[in-house]
């Protein structure tokens, strides 16, 4: 039996009142990750480009973080 271990990560870029700019999400696998980033309201991403793209980057860290802790229990192990 061979059982594949995958994480799932998600995030949503907002405005100071909880208006939704930019959805993020990720899966890491044993075959790999796919990333995405899908943009909620075009106006608001124009008005907020800096914060999506600083939000965008703490979210690629946070999965860089998922890949290297899933390689290391993967050479581990």
């Amino acid at each position: 039996m061979t059982i594949n271990k995958s994480v799932s990560n998600n995030a949503t870029s907002q405005t100071t009142d909880g208006q939704a700019i930019a959805y993020f999400s990720a899966n890491v696998s044993d075959s790999g990750t796919s990333s995405n980033m899908t943009i909620q309201n075009q106006d608001l991403y124009e008005a907020n480009k800096l914060q999506v793209r600083k939000d965008k980057t703490d979210f690629d860290n946070a999965v860089y973080e998922v890949e290297d802790a899933q390689t290391s229990t993967t050479t581990a192990g």
